[in-house]
């Protein structure tokens, strides 16, 4: 994450809240990066990390009956694997995408770690991974044509209170689309999720009345 501070900086967006970058990569699509910090109208760090480092993909996906999605797009994840449960998961994530776009399907291994530090930093890490070879993992994959993405999350929370969210991020959505074509929408498309997490947020803090100390229920896993 240290190495984002030299990547060149792209557009803002959410009225300059949200603040994007690059880094181009010779063998493969680029990295991108976006950069947001939020005060407690937002919510703490202890919000933030209840829902983004505990059941990561299943809180991406539902938070309960009547609760919106804050990835709209993502219809179903299934956990294929907990090598270390709540630490290091296998997931198959189901995205429906917009025409004329047919739906993906990215497994990746998640590993979320918080740091033992003050002020606190915690990590949400997630990388391709290929159930290739292991009959009883591909069973439970999503169909779907195969995309690839990798992303790097750090939340931390800064001197003043306030909740600093960095999210690097690169994907190829495999197919007959072109990379360039994906990376292109990347910058805007990172940016919405901050504002659909937002909300999300809002409308979760409003069902339990307070701060949010829980994650969402169970979606689809293996035993």
């Amino acid at each position: 994450m240290a190495d984002t501070a030299t990547w060149t900086e792209g557009k803002t967006f959410n009225d300059g809240s949200c603040r994007t970058y690059m880094k181009k990569i010779p063998s493969g699509p680029p990295w991108h990066l976006r950069v947001t910090r939020h005060g407690p109208e937002d919510g703490t760090f202890s919000d933030f990390w209840a829902v983004l480092g505990s059941n990561h993909a299943e809180n991406e996906l539902h938070s309960g009956p009547a609760m919106a999605r804050y990835i709209p797009e993502l219809s179903k994840a299934t956990m294929m694997q907990a090598i270390d449960p709540g630490v290091m998961e296998v997931w198959s994530l189901h995205y429906a995408l917009s025409s004329p776009f047919s739906p993906r399907t990215f497994t990746v291994l998640m590993v979320t770690h918080l740091e033992a530090v003050s002020p606190r930093q915690g990590w949400v890490i997630s990388i391709p991974f290929d159930p290739k070879g292991d009959e009883a993992l591909l069973s439970l994959e999503e169909r779907g044509i195969r995309g690839r993405f990798a992303a790097v999350e750090r939340l931390r929370e800064l001197e003043d209170g306030t909740v600093e969210w960095r999210v690097a991020t690169t994907t190829t959505i495999g197919g007959f689309v072109p990379d360039w074509v994906t990376s292109r929408a990347v910058p805007k498309a990172i940016a919405e999720d901050v504002l659909q997490f937002l909300a999300w947020m809002r409308q979760k803090r409003g069902k339990t009345a307070g701060s949010i100390t829980e994650a969402g229920p169970s979606t689809s896993k293996a035993t």
